[in-house]
């Protein structure tokens, strides 16, 4: 990739080159309340180019041009205060994740409204490969994550107290999530477990404390997809949605099932299940990093007074699962008769 010279970055008006400090520039679109301004790295320098709009893509501004965007903290905070050029990839990466989970949210909703056209070939199988798909996608989410920290925890920090940076520099972070937290017996570490073996602050031990036990299912999740052949069982094709059997692994340890969940009384709408554990995934993003910065004095933001904005081509489907973890409809039509229920089995 061309570099950029330090003057052309002066072109940018949301960019405050004094605060670089050696960290990268992503060239976002920016939109300033009215029209979208890009600007494009060329050999004679950074030219301007018209923009009309942009489908994909984090975008900054002091406002959010579309109702649907997306203000994630994780996001936000690594392109304003820790764009090293090291982490780049894995920022780019983590937001790649975000994004493919709306698109597979909305290729379910996509299944269910062309299971006419599908018929007898197996809606059901497709609902399936995308619940596993999900599943795997946030437990690399997590693996992208740990590898972050870790790589700033080691490069990017000095502890002010010798006797806690001598420990830190001896007890290096790992660059896996399940090895953070994690015994070799499988067995949950606690906070100050965390704190002592990593020489972590409280807060963010905490934080690995607090998460641990949803990643640990996801775990296992993942690891029944990949070593038994399904994590999910049955899976049931009906006229409102795609159903589960609540009593049934992974979905019995859900503890937030309500009666409006329930197509009868043996089945429920999958979808606050894949709402809350999207949303569990990338909150985890949030607050790690969240405890990170609040610890560990990060640089300042690079474009101040702007807000990093996420726009996708499925940003809806987002939309639709914060108001199904807000209690909002699980329900993508109308209820039928009971006839309608196509049942399939795994």
């Amino acid at each position: 990739m061309r570099g950029i010279a330090f003057e052309e970055l002066k072109k940018l008006p949301y960019l405050d080159v004094s605060a670089l400090d050696g960290r990268t520039v992503n060239l976002m679109p920016l939109w300033d309340g009215a029209d979208w301004h890009m600007w494009f790295n060329t050999p004679v320098g950074l030219i301007q180019g018209k923009l009309v709009d942009t489908a994909e893509s984090d975008y900054v501004a002091k406002s959010a041009a579309r109702p649907s965007d997306l203000f994630i903290p994780f996001i936000h905070l690594m392109w304003q205060q820790a764009s090293w050029a090291e982490i780049c990839p894995l920022i780019i990466a983590i937001s790649g994740n975000f994004h493919k989970m709306g698109t597979s949210v909305a290729k379910l909703k996509h299944f269910h409204e062309s299971r006419k056209e599908i018929g007898d070939k197996g809606t059901h199988k497709f609902a399936l490969t995308e619940l596993e798909y999900l599943v795997t996608l946030c437990r690399t989410t997590f693996d992208l994550l740990q590898e972050m920290i870790a790589s700033i925890w080691k490069t990017r920090v000095q502890l002010l107290d010798e006797t806690a940076e001598a420990s830190r520099r001896a007890h290096p972070m790992p660059k896996t999530f399940s090895k953070m937290i994690l015994h070799e017996k499988e067995q949950l570490r606690k906070a100050d477990e965390i704190e002592a073996q990593f020489g972590l602050s409280k807060p963010m031990a905490e934080q690995y404390q607090c998460i641990a036990p949803f990643f640990s299912e996801l775990r296992r999740i993942r690891d029944r997809i990949v070593h038994g052949g399904s994590g999910f069982g049955m899976i049931f094709d009906t006229e409102r949605g795609f159903c589960v059997d609540p009593k049934t692994k992974p979905f019995n340890t859900f503890e937030n099932w309500r009666p409006e969940h329930y197509y009868n009384e043996n089945i429920v709408s999958v979808l606050p299940w894949i709402a809350d554990t999207i949303l569990r995934t990338i909150d985890a993003c949030n607050s790690l990093v969240g405890a990170f910065g609040s610890v560990v004095p990060l640089p300042p933001p690079i474009a101040p007074g702007y807000v990093v904005f996420v726009r996708g081509y499925h940003n809806e489907a987002f939309a639709e699962l914060l108001s199904i973890h807000s209690g909002g409809p699980v329900w993508w039509d109308k209820p039928a008769s009971d006839d309608d229920l196509v049942s399939r089995r795994e």
